[in-house]
């Protein structure tokens, strides 16, 4: 449930001079940050509150857009919880403009939107797309977080309306708001059922002829083992070419992904992640504090003898990995799109860079190619309203004398296409399998 209650004026001025000093101990702040922008962002923040009060939802808006300037998809609000209690019964998708994929009435599936309650979608949109951040900056995950959330961004953005009325090229048509089920189903829609050669939770490896199509949608503790039977069925079947589709994956275990790599490429690899001195600890709460202790202690003993010193200020943990290549994989496709973040961005560039024969198809992932932010995440609580706030401690570096930070783009550019999409023909993959 969002908050009902109001946040007074004084105390979200009061908190984001507040913030503002914290933010300087993200591990972004020093190297890759111009202090002035997010200085400006708070400012033009403070000038945005008009009134003597502002809604949890409006408070909301002003943080992402220090997120999004921060360009760091780890950096976010962690409590209260996002969880409005109405819905829009709608979905979009964005491909050359705003089209409906949801109706009550699927007559409008399809229409392009042009205003909702006399408001462009466009300018909805340039509201409502910076609440997130995206790795090196850029609009990415904005759009993902934006379509992903549309229909409950849409109740609390016209909160004091009950119903909105959408005009499309096609005509208009009005949609009463209505109560969000207990859990909010945000997979996209129902594709034929297809015979899965293994299968381990929402991962799942299928077969077009010798060409394995691999789909992760997140490597969580039970990844391991799919990846175990999924080698193992390639060596027995003497599969050569591979596609992974890694769009919509938001990450979740380092282990996991770097298994995955490490029985595809032939030659080690690794990364640093790096810890600067900063005046962050004095700020966070007491859990912060716990979760800032813990990740010194892992770091610390895990790297015992490993660790380098990068300056004054800053230590590198040091993980690497050898290669578990046991299998005749020559060629591999990795799907990604603006939902390909945290490790499964550090997967597309590792083998980007170790497997000899790869192609990145669709669109530019939110996550860095040099890595992202993490490592762990401590909170701070902002003293006056006591909105909690996560920053990540450590930066992850996959390649030291790489510049780029935001997410690698891709070898063929290619959006889901409406049509395709209401048809539920992946044009995408479809690409992808022309290519073998």
């Amino acid at each position: 449930m969002i908050p009902a209650q109001n946040y007074s004026k004084k105390d979200v001025l009061n908190d984001l001079n507040y913030f503002e000093t914290v933010i300087k101990g993200h591990p972004l702040y020093s190297d890759y940050l111009d202090s002035s922008e997010i200085s400006e962002v708070i400012s033009a923040g403070r000038e945005e509150i008009q009134t003597d009060s502002i809604s949890f939802f409006q408070y909301r808006i002003i943080l992402g857009k220090i997120f999004y300037k921060l360009g760091c998809i780890h950096t976010g609000v962690t409590k209260p919880r996002f969880t409005p209690e109405h819905k829009v019964p709608l979905e979009i998708m964005i491909n050359n403009g705003f089209f409906i994929t949801m109706a009550n009435d699927k007559k409008w599936i399809g229409s392009r939107i042009i205003s909702i309650n006399n408001i462009p979608i466009e300018k909805i949109f340039s509201n409502l797309n910076q609440m997130v951040g995206s790795d090196g900056g850029g609009s990415g995950f904005g759009e993902y977080f934006f379509i992903r959330n549309f229909s409950v961004l849409l109740a609390e953005y016209f909160a004091k309306s009950d119903a909105v009325t959408v005009l499309t090229g096609t005509g208009t048509f009005d949609l009463y708001k209505v109560p969000v089920p207990e859990r909010i189903d945000t997979t996209s829609p129902e594709k034929k059922k297809t015979y899965s050669a293994v299968s381990m939770g929402t991962n799942s490896l299928q077969m077009a002829g010798n060409t394995g199509i691999l789909k992760i949608s997140g490597f969580d503790g039970p990844s391991k083992r799919f990846f175990k039977k999924v080698f193992r069925f390639f060596k027995d079947n003497n599969t050569e070419n591979l596609i992974i589709d890694l769009r919509g994956n938001l990450g979740g275990s380092m282990r996991s992904a770097m298994f995955l790599c490490q029985n595809l490429v032939s030659e080690p690899f690794g990364y640093d992640i790096d810890y600067r001195k900063n005046d962050l600890f004095r700020h966070l709460n007491t859990k912060g504090k716990l979760y800032f202790g813990l990740s010194k202690v892992k770091y610390t003993f895990e790297n015992i003898f490993s660790s380098k010193k990068i300056n004054s200020d800053t230590r590198a943990y040091r993980y690497r990995y050898r290669s578990l290549k046991n299998n005749n994989i020559k060629s591999i496709k990795i799907l990604t799109d603006e939902g390909t973040a945290s490790s499964s961005t550090m997967c597309v560039t590792i083998l980007k860079r170790k497997f000899e024969n790869v192609k990145i198809i669709g669109t530019r992932p939110s996550g860095g190619y040099n890595g992202n932010n993490g490592g762990a995440f401590p909170t701070v609580t902002l003293p006056e309203t006591k909105i909690e706030v996560k920053i990540p401690l450590y930066r992850i570096v996959l390649d030291r004398n790489s510049t780029q930070r935001q997410g690698i783009t891709p070898d063929f550019e290619l959006e889901t296409d409406v049509e395709s999409f209401l048809s539920n023909d992946d044009n995408v993959l479809r690409k992808a399998l022309e290519v073998y």
